[in-house]
């Protein structure tokens, strides 16, 4: 698609095409409002993106994702693009981790939160001593009875020094706490925020049914292009090859945004949703936002993609705990999640998360890696022969979860006629998929309440259930 002149004015443009600014788009367009979306690359879906890989033909993403089934918002985005059935849920197990050689299967379910995990006591308990995990008691308590206001505090302190103070082993921070950090927050557990850390234990213990999506197609076709449908069909666009680089105002309105080849698009309201690291190709240097974006760190990755001429399992998922003298984190086969579009034998995907110690490395060094990696819990990786192989160098799969910067993410509703959006903004959620899809629908939530218009579409974030919903204070709006 390449940019065509305006047919009409737009009642808002939104920079970027993205999960946020999609999100926000569809929503606005669906109450009627005509958006443009002005996209600097050739292709819609930023961080969470796919294409067909030049020397196989293959669907790949930027890097493989997963969804969890408490992503409420993204869910109705898929609902409302027809695509929700292009997920895979996994509902036997939530995750195999490979530790010590053996295969732990972690299940929920069976029992009210938080008992569900007993049943994965025994297996545990194979490779860690009883009393690393009851050090995990006081944690556990004290983090259910806590009020979301009680584990936002937390957030000046790092995960490590505050689940020492908590009594937990060091052990156990390094079985488990440290792999928890790495990969769902996605930076080491000394470096990530006890507030968010704590946020996620709380949502773990208070729900039994917790279970993992795959998408079944390319990222861009589950959302990023099927939106664009949507937009087209309601009288919306989305312009490709346009780089925003200013606001245009006269007074306190925003009145119109210029982009880098000279020419300009007049909007009355503006959505920035964009990364924290492009704010500042936007905005003044002077404007607060732009001095708060600076505080953001992007959390690198390495994305492998690897195909076999042999399947070499039938699992879909697994992860392995962290360790420095390993690379990847966990491990994707989608040829067990994809029908039959992933070549004749297994198409494996790999993370390298915090991807610092391999800055160094060759693709071909990371690529050794990763087989030895894969083949650790598939043997048969071994015995295959590799048919095709490609590795992605991501600067920022999220911010960066450090301490201080909860408390720091901005708000939705910047000043009159400027909103922002992404998985950055102040949400309730950890950086991630969801928290970009809710940002959007915040955004045109408060867009709309501006020009008087009243509408519900955020979905809200999960709340706990099981004994934490008894036990936890209250003190205002949920959290996650």
């Amino acid at each position: 698609m390449t940019p065509t002149p305006l047919s009409q004015p737009a009642d808002v443009v939104i920079v970027g095409a993205g999960i946020a600014g999609l999100s926000c788009a569809v929503h606005l367009a669906d109450a009627g409002l005509r958006v443009v979306v002005l996209e600097s690359s050739d292709v819609p879906g930023g961080r969470a993106r796919s294409w067909a890989d030049l020397a196989t033909g293959f669907e790949v993403d930027i890097g493989p994702h997963v969804l969890l089934n408490k992503y409420a918002n993204m869910q109705a985005l898929l609902e409302r693009l027809g695509t929700a059935h292009q997920i895979c849920w996994q509902t036997e197990e939530l995750l195999t981790v490979l530790d010590r050689g053996k295969h732990l299967r972690f299940k929920v379910g069976g029992l009210p939160a938080p008992l569900h995990y007993a049943r994965n006591l025994p297996q545990v308990l194979r490779n860690v001593p009883l009393r690393h995990l009851l050090s995990n008691i006081r944690l556990g308590w004290r983090t259910m009875r806590s009020s979301p206001r009680e584990l936002m505090a937390l957030d000046d302190q790092n995960g490590r020094d505050y689940l020492l103070s908590a009594g937990v082993s060091p052990g156990f921070i390094d079985w488990f706490w440290a792999s928890a950090s790495m990969a769902i927050l996605n930076l080491p557990v000394e470096q990530c925020s006890a507030g968010a850390l704590m946020r996620l234990l709380a949502q773990g213990l208070g729900h039994n049914d917790l279970a993992f999506g795959f998408p079944k197609v390319g990222l861009s076709d589950l959302y990023a292009w099927p939106a664009i449908r949507v937009l087209q069909r309601k009288g919306s666009e989305v312009r490709f090859g346009c780089a925003v680089n200013g606001l245009v105002r006269q007074g306190s309105n925003v009145t119109r945004v210029t982009l880098a080849d000279g020419s300009s698009v007049e909007a009355s309201a503006v959505v920035l949703a964009v990364p924290p690291t492009a704010i500042e190709s936007v905005l003044p240097r002077q404007h607060s936002l732009t001095t708060t974006a600076a505080g953001f760190e992007p959390s690198p990755y390495i994305s492998c993609y690897l195909w076999f001429d042999r399947m070499l399992s039938d699992a879909r998922f697994w992860a392995r705990p962290w360790s420095p003298g390993c690379f990847n984190t966990y491990f994707y086969d989608l040829s067990n999640v994809r029908d039959g579009t992933t070549g004749p034998g297994s198409m494996v995907a790999t993370n390298i998360i915090w991807s610092h110690r391999a800055a160094e490395l060759s693709d071909r060094e990371i690529i050794d890696a990763t087989l030895a990696e894969i083949a650790d819990f598939a043997p048969a990786a071994r015995r295959a022969n590799l048919t095709g192989a490609a590795v992605h160098h991501i600067p920022m799969s999220v911010p960066c979860a450090t301490p201080g910067i909860e408390t720091r993410r901005p708000a939705i509703h910047q000043e009159k006629g400027l909103f922002i959006a992404g998985d950055w903004v102040d949400t309730g959620l950890p950086f991630c998929m969801e928290s970009a899809t809710r940002a959007g629908a915040l955004a045109a939530e408060q867009l709309l309440a501006e020009r008087s218009i009243t509408a519900k579409l955020a979905l809200p974030t999960p709340v706990p259930g099981g004994l934490t919903k008894w036990l936890r204070r209250r003190d205002g709006p949920d959290g996650f």
